[in-house]
């Protein structure tokens, strides 16, 4: 099984020969590439390779997919990378043509961090790369993510350290990791693991380092164009037969409950792999939220009765509450129901709601805040509807404080267009600050701006100034913009 990358089109460079050293630890031993006569025995291509050493299959660098709008995949011309056991020492990218180095590249390289990883992960190092450029450092031996991208003339290494599985079939869902143990890792591989591992029927991924991608845009606001930069995924998907780099996999389908002793392999020549070994069955539950995807529906909604508009789920202190911002119509009616259809319902009285229940009438033209509740495992329900909607919070938003919202104006929409949109005109610093709903924590919104996440990092804009601020929102996901005045 393995991680697919498309094979690398094309040679970039031009030969160079002598090269001097700059590495992220700033050593400096004047090393020199050796060209080659002919004996390096591995494919055309480029490799990342040891400046005193010659290239290794295992460290070869080929095309891969990068991210694009809605957490979708997307070519980019000259970006290549690949996950390779590295020792520490001197480095250059190679290019071999004909069992020959025709070509090095080396540069200058620091270490920068941001706050992607929810466990902390966030150093890795960037060399500015150039033909002849000096050779940089790994300063420690262990696996990394290495990736080149053509266009901005910069080479990524990330050292890998963590994986977890993250998903609905886990128990932490969508929000919360569930960390593999590493094992030893060498020149030939290494692998995480874990025991009594729960997994139930729905869907997972594989993580690194508890994130995503390492965004490299420009402006993280800007969206995903060429000429913005890149995402770098740091995810794996599609199956476990199977394993697919980033959102070039879709997530892992999970068809049979049990307890699992998961492994995740990692080959220096095949790539990653996952054994799942069935231990024992799962416990017996009478009550999974992940059975009640509860969306709200109804002439009332900017769908009208043809799509939900998504709520979001969580669970505390034995309650569990799915929550989201609807903006409403005048007039109309609703009603709430699971996985987008009408096998299970819920209407009738607010406080007491009831499965099948008559539809509720619209509290109202504009945004208003949802909750839908059961303390006992859906023997009964309650919502709430408020008229509150969005807000920002934060030291970098208008507000300056983590204490008190900035409202957004829900804007009106036009029915059947399937998006609403929320916004606010206002002075904002480089400080950190979130998305809000209700004037309260349990529904927030952070992250990415392309992909805004439930519970996801605190935001923060490159420059401080006066931004239009528009969160989006098409029924599933959440978008967000800032335009600086």
């Amino acid at each position: 099984m393995k991680t697919k990358f498309s094979n690398l089109l094309g040679i970039f460079f031009m030969a160079v020969a002598l090269l001097m050293v700059t590495s992220c630890d700033n050593d400096d031993d004047g090393l020199v590439i050796d060209t080659g006569d002919g004996d390096i025995n591995v494919a055309d291509g480029l490799y990342l390779s040891l400046a005193d050493g010659v290239p290794s299959s295992t460290a070869q660098l080929t095309a891969e997919m990068v991210e694009n709008e809605g957490f979708t995949s997307q070519e980019r011309s000259g970006f290549v990378g690949g996950y390779m056991f590295l020792e520490a020492g001197d480095y250059n990218v190679v290019q071999v043509v004909s069992k020959e180095v025709t070509t090095t590249i080396g540069g200058t390289a620091e270490m920068v961090s941001d706050e992607g990883s929810s466990c902390d992960y966030n150093e890795y190092c960037v060399v500015s790369t150039a033909e002849g450029g000096n050779s940089f450092a790994v300063a420690e031996t262990g696996l990394y993510r290495v990736t080149h991208d053509s266009q901005t003339s910069e080479l990524i290494m990330y050292k890998i350290v963590d994986a977890s599985l993250i998903g609905n079939a886990t128990e932490g869902g969508w929000s919360a990791d569930t960390p593999l143990t590493a094992g030893t890792f060498d020149a030939e591989g290494g692998s995480w693991t874990a025991e009594n591992v729960l997994l139930r029927s729905g869907q997972w991924k594989v993580r690194f380092n508890c994130r995503w991608n390492l965004d490299r845009r420009v402006d993280p606001n800007a969206g995903f164009a060429s000429d913005n930069g890149y995402q770098l995924f740091t995810n794996l998907g599609g199956s476990v037969n199977d394993l697919l780099n980033g959102n070039d996999g879709p997530n892992i389908e999970q068809t049979e409950d049990g307890i699992y002793t998961v492994t995740l392999d990692f080959d220096a020549r095949n790539g990653f792999s996952i054994d799942l070994v069935k231990t024992a069955e799962a416990p017996e539950i009478t009550f999974n939220p992940n059975d009640y995807a509860f969306g709200v529906i109804g002439s009332a909604t900017v769908n009208g009765w043809d799509a939900d508009r998504n709520l979001f789920h969580k669970e505390e202190g034995g309650v569990h509450t799915w929550y989201g911002v609807v903006v409403f119509a005048a007039d109309g009616e609703f009603k709430f129901r699971t996985n987008d259809a009408w096998d299970f319902d819920l209407g009738g009285d607010l406080a007491a709601l009831s499965v099948g229940g008559s539809n509720l009438a619209s509290p109202g033209a504009g945004a208003h805040y949802i909750k839908i509740m059961t303390s006992d495992e859906g023997e009964t329900w309650s919502g709430s509807v408020d008229a509150m909607g969005w807000g920002v919070i934060g030291a970098g938003s208008p507000s300056g404080n983590w204490d008190n919202d900035t409202a957004m104006m829900g804007d009106a929409f036009e029915a059947g267009s399937g998006v609403t949109t929320h916004s606010l005109t206002g002075d904002f610093t480089t400080d950190e600050w979130k998305f809000r709903a209700g004037g309260e924590w349990g529904l927030n919104l952070g992250g990415d701006f392309g992909f805004l996440n439930v519970d996801g990092n605190n935001l923060s804009l490159a420059e401080a100034g006066t931004y239009v601020v528009t969160l989006s929102f098409d029924g599933e996901v959440y978008t967000a913009t800032a335009e600086k005045q």
